[in-house]
């Protein structure tokens, strides 16, 4: 092993890390009452500057996306409505749609981005279930599309967008990442009918979720969820994690400037040594090859200090060697990634 080690496995995205000595001081780590019969003035806070940032009327915060799903999907669809979820969609998603068909949600499946598959049940409200961003093949579900068609049924367009969440966003000004608001924002949609979901756990690296949409439906998870019933709220050094990283805006802006560069730079580099890279730039840059030279690939690259990830494409089988790009990635770093691919890639003789 040549060098430090060089990680590419962390979502931190930004390369926001909430030491302690960065954080402000609290009394109490958790209240221990449920979230339900008690919300810090932080958690409003939270929740009002995200769902401000999307246009949406109301958030409430969570200990986590499953918890959050697990909420929402237990309290909208009701006997006999319909939720379509994605064939390829993230396991926490499907564990929540079984929580809708507990309580009588009649399950159908479609293909992986394929809304024109969805058909429409007489008398029979629509919920769809998708992830915002898929990182098997690396591109935003069709939201404007599924949002259409459940809004025709009386329905909602239910959006896990913990992937996204803080690295897309409104390119209104011309940035092909955005201001971070999510994937919903990425397509400019209008915030109603559409319930959405994320964990701030990855490129805020603030270990709590976030659920926004419109103010009737936010409020009653509010003082119904189940979890909010059942469990206690995010802790003390949680929302002051969140918190910190929300109130610096100007500073996100350069950290997803930095995270673009480097993206675009691999990207670029890879393109270089003719590897296939999957889909549209993201931080998850993923290379397609043979499932066998993936293997090989990452263990080669592990014996020389480079961490990667070897990640199962859900929507195209086989396994991607992949790895996760932050901002605090430095030049040299991607350089040095680059370079053991070169050596691998010409020893292979064809890329």
């Amino acid at each position: 092993m040549t060098g430090h080690a060089v990680d590419f496995t962390s979502s931190l995205f930004l390369g926001l890390h909430h030491g302690s000595d960065s954080l402000p001081s609290w009394g109490s780590l958790t209240t221990g009452v449920p979230a339900v019969l008690g919300t810090t003035t932080s958690a409003h806070r939270i929740a009002e500057t995200v769902a401000a940032a999307q246009g949406a009327q109301a958030g409430v915060v969570g200990r986590s996306a499953m918890h959050a799903l697990m909420d929402v999907m237990g309290m909208f669809p009701q006997r006999r409505d319909v939720v379509a979820i994605d064939a390829s969609a993230y396991p926490i998603a499907r564990w929540a749609a079984l929580r809708a068909a507990a309580n009588g949600a009649v399950l159908r499946s479609y293909p992986h981005h394929r809304p024109d598959s969805i058909a429409a049940e007489p008398g029979r409200r629509l919920f769809v279930l998708t992830d915002g961003w898929c990182p098997g093949c690396n591109r935003p579900a069709p939201l404007p599309q599924l949002q259409r068609l459940a809004a025709e049924t009386g329905g909602a367009l239910i959006v896990d967008d913990s992937l996204a969440y803080g690295v897309l966003g409104n390119r209104m000004e011309g940035d092909p990442f955005g201001d971070g608001a999510g994937t919903s924002a990425w397509f400019g949609l209008d915030p109603a009918g559409i319930v959405w979901v994320a964990s701030l756990a990855k490129a805020y690296g603030a270990p709590l979720a976030m659920t926004t949409g419109d103010r009737t439906p936010i409020g009653r998870l509010a003082v119904e969820g189940g979890h909010r019933v059942h469990s206690s709220p995010p802790s003390a050094a949680d929302l002051a994690a969140a918190t910190m990283a929300l109130r610096d805006p100007a500073g996100n802006r350069a950290r997803r400037s930095r995270l673009r560069a480097n993206v675009l730079r691999l990207r670029d580099h890879l393109a270089e040594l003719d590897l296939a890279v999957n889909g549209l730039p993201f931080p998850v840059v993923s290379i397609r090859v043979p499932a066998p030279t993936a293997t090989r690939w990452w263990t080669h690259l592990r014996s020389h200090g480079i961490h990667a990830v070897l990640q199962p494409s859900r929507c195209r089988g086989g396994l991607m060697l992949t790895v996760l790009v932050r901002t605090d990635h430095s030049y040299g770093d991607l350089d040095r990634l680059t370079a053991a691919l070169r050596g691998l890639a010409g020893r292979r003789g064809a890329a």
